[in-house]
């Protein structure tokens, strides 16, 4: 069946392309499809004496159908009934039996003849009908359109396969012994033997009370396909997960892993640390290779920049030169859509959900997921759409006997009851549960905590008040404290900067260079910085607030970037009103780390959550929508979580962790909880629960489903469908290469869609240097870049 995939070529008017002159040219896809189900009255005798063969292999002729429309659906999106009646009723369909005939010299049912021929002597045992018929249900259908996509696009790589076959070898001969050598050259074979080093020879510790659980307890098995990991930050998830993988892969039931992360900085930290423990678990040549960090813009190989490894792909056999082998390797690293088949692979959760929604060639991603442990680190950070999403992916990539480990410090019980599709617990019950917690099909296991921590948090009214703020930073900072301000939006966190740069010039000057900086150059730690500067401030948060970091003062003020996935830590955490999950994540940055010079007043965490001077019913549209400040309403859309996150902080500002962390979040996430709450709330309740129900319908509507091919359709999006509805954004080239504050060479900008709304987005960017970064236009809409990153230039 996969022989046949590209048999549509043998048309005439694909045949006619290899004269660039000629003007009545065809493709092969839907050509095929007509063939298949249009011009049956033309097939040639054997051409239908294979197809009347073939439909004996399956429980009926329809699903023979089915399965070559799947084979012939190898460039990535299903062909569908649809597909095929739209196009025979347009202008090229009308033509398709013209296609057939005989023009000049070529014949296209003779190469058809031939192929047949070709396929009889290629296959024998196919024809000897001593097997029970085939039932090719809608799972097998896709899976088998996936590894279709698959084998195309490898077959089709000429470094693999080059064109013509070497001279003195058969093509049939040589493509099965390059099809092993390519297996195996991008790791799609696995390297034997899998037994990796032990927990404390890969780790350099010994094993948690968890990742012992992972390590060696917990039995692979029906019951654990599915794993939910809750553990509070900084106590060895991402240890654990590993400890798993390399547990299934050394007993043969995965071949790879896929770590998926909510953001792409996330991904970047934790990239180094999973390359580092498959280097330190494998013998060089025992290693499943590459190991990749699968984000657009930022991709790896094995700890190097893709872009510096790949060579010249022309010319070269497989066996030639060590560029070349090193290029077979990074063969999954040079497209995002072949990302998943890296046997190890770190990067955003967009890469899976892709796997899941109705977009091209996510058959292919899912047919190469289907043999990883897919790990989903921040659960919790997921939407109502992309939960939805997550939900569709793990319940088939399980059904079809894959194996997935969910992370999450601060996951609630209506999120976890769904991943699990069981009841909602009450919310006394859900309370109750233990943290942390390992969790599987059946079965709810205790883990000792790693560590016990009391934090003071005090609540301040100062969310729109930066000058009164401003006195009790420089307080902190004179006494040698490293302080964290993490603000909800882009804006505030500017604007607080440039606030305590002017207040620390006009009154405390010494103090400036307490303020973070890039190569002396003073900034905030946001999203909105060019990918090469990102990355750079990334490392330079490490380097300030990480594992031996100096001591001294220290201000960083920043946004969402900085309450997961940096290993940092402070003394003093400053963060406006949150949902207290989210909260409990930045808290996670408090005394995270050993360290002894601490300020006598900050010898124990401290967190001040900065509110509104009012009650968040005071900030209730008429449509019931919240409408308050910092993002409270926008970023944050729930004000039921954010009021009980509130009033749960104000009647007992000591927040045990982990003891409290279930208490605490289950009393603000919890739909009991927001039954509870007076007027305004259950208006704003239905509002809210009006905007989740349309996401999730609108994730139903964009997630595969398991339908036979032919009724199987991708609708036309243009490739839109999104794996998550946050802020869309357009990555636009610059014309020329302009310098950045700090130095660096800036080639692409990132800007927020709704910041262009009444423009497109143009192919490139003309922009104009000024001292601190440079300007531009798009449409009506002017920008600068500088050291606070981009912003609309409405000076």
């Amino acid at each position: 069946m996969a022989f046949l995939h590209d048999f549509g070529k043998a048309n005439g008017g694909f045949q006619a392309k290899a004269d660039p002159t000629a003007r009545d040219t065809a493709g092969h896809v839907m050509e095929a499809a007509a063939w298949l189900t249009a011009c049956q009255r033309l097939w040639p005798p054997a051409w239908s004496r294979l197809m009347t063969e073939i439909a004996t292999w399956f429980r009926d002729e329809t699903q023979a159908l089915q399965m070559l429309l799947a084979s012939i659906s190898h460039h990535g999106r299903p062909v569908s009934e649809q597909n095929i009646e739209s196009f025979l009723n347009g202008s090229a369909g009308s033509q398709s039996d013209k296609l057939w005939q005989p023009s000049g010299a070529y014949n296209p049912l003779a190469a058809l003849d031939e192929l047949t021929q070709t396929a009889c002597e290629a296959f024998p045992r196919a024809f000897q009908n001593d097997a029970p018929a085939i039932n090719a249900t809608p799972a097998l259908q896709q899976r088998f359109a996936g590894l279709v996509m698959l084998a195309d696009w490898v077959a089709s790589d000429i470094q693999f396969f080059p064109y013509p076959t070497p001279a003195g070898c058969s093509r049939q001969a040589f493509s099965f012994r390059a099809a092993r050598h390519a297996l195996q050259a991008t790791g799609l074979i696995p390297p034997q033997p899998r037994t990796p080093s032990s927990f404390a020879e890969i780790f350099g510790f010994n094993p948690t009370a968890l990742q012992s659980a992972l390590a060696t307890e917990i039995a692979p098995g029906e019951d654990s396909r599915l794993l939910l990991v809750e553990s509070d930050t900084g106590s060895g998830k991402t240890e654990a997960a590993l400890a798993w993988f390399f547990r299934l892969y050394a007993e043969g039931w995965v071949d790879g892993l896929y770590f998926a992360l909510p953001t792409r900085v996330a991904a970047r930290e934790l990239y180094s640390r999973v390359h580092r423990a498959i280097e330190a678990a494998f013998e060089p040549d025992q290693r499943p290779r590459p190991v990749l960090l699968a984000v657009p813009g930022y991709v790896k190989a094995d700890g190097h920049s893709v872009a510096h490894l790949l060579t010249d792909p022309q010319g070269a056999l497989w066996d030639d030169h060590p560029q070349d082998l090193r290029r077979e390797r990074l063969w999954a690293a040079e497209q995002p859509k072949r990302f998943l088949a890296a046997p190890i692979a770190v990067g955003t959760m967009d890469q899976a959900l892709l796997s899941a929604l109705q977009v091209k060639h996510s058959l292919l991603r899912s047919v190469c997921l289907d043999r990883h442990l897919l790990v989903v680190d921040e659960v919790h950070a997921s939407d109502p759409y992309m939960r939805e999403v997550l939900q569709a992916l793990l319940r088939g990539h399980v059904a079809r006997g894959g194996w997935a480990l969910l992370l999450s410090a601060t996951l609630g019980e209506a999120a976890a009851a769904a991943f699990f599709d069981r009841p909602l617990a009450p919310l006394v019950d859900a309370q109750q549960r233990p943290y942390p917690l390992l969790t599987t099909r059946t079965q709810a296991l205790p883990m000792p905590a790693s560590r016990h921590r009391r934090i003071q948090v005090a609540c301040s009214p100062t969310l729109q008040d930066d000058a009164a703020l401003i006195p009790d930073i420089i307080g902190a900072l004179e006494q040698g404290a490293r302080v964290l301000v993490i603000c909800n939006t882009v804006k505030r966190a500017n604007a607080l900067f440039r606030s305590v740069e002017a207040m620390l010039q006009q009154e405390r000057p010494a103090l400036l260079e307490a303020l973070f900086s890039l190569d002396g150059v003073r900034c905030p730690h946001h999203g909105r910085f060019a990918r090469t500067d990102r990355e750079r401030l990334d490392a330079a948060v490490t380097a300030r607030l990480g594992k031996g970091s100096p001591a001294g003062p220290l201000l960083l003020i920043g946004t969402q970037t900085l309450e997961q996935s940096l290993d940092i830590d402070a003394d003093w955490l400053i963060t406006d009103l949150a949902p207290m999950d989210v909260l409990i994540q930045r808290f996670g940055r408090l005394h995270r780390h050993a360290r002894s010079n601490r300020p006598a007043a900050l010898a124990e965490p401290r967190a001040l959550v900065r509110v509104p001077p009012r009650g968040l019913d005071a900030y209730i549209a008429r449509d019931g929508s919240l409408r308050a400040p910092a993002g409270l309403g926008t970023v944050y859309a729930d004000g039921r979580v954010l009021t009980l996150t509130w009033q749960s902080l104000v009647s007992d500002p000591e927040l045990a962790l982990p003891h409290q962390a279930r208490c605490r979040i289950e009393t603000a996430t919890h739909p009991e909880s927001f039954a509870r709450l007076p007027d305004p709330w259950p208006a704003h309740g239905r509002t809210i629960e009006g905007k989740e129900l349309s996401d999730i319908r609108q994730a139903l509507r964009s997630v595969l489903e398991e339908k036979s091919f032919g009724e199987l359709h991708y609708a036309d999006t243009g490739e839109r469908i999104l794996t998550r509805l946050g802020e869309p954004t357009f990555d636009i080239p610059l014309a020329e290469p302009m310098h950045s504050p700090f130095g660096t060479l800036i080639d692409r900008i990132t800007i927020p869609a709704h910041w262009i709304a009444d423009a497109s987005a143009p192919d490139a960017i003309e922009a104009t240097a000024m001292p601190e970064g440079f300007r531009f236009s798009v449409g009506q809409t002017a920008f600068r870049y500088t050291r606070l990153g981009l912003e609309r230039d409405d000076a």
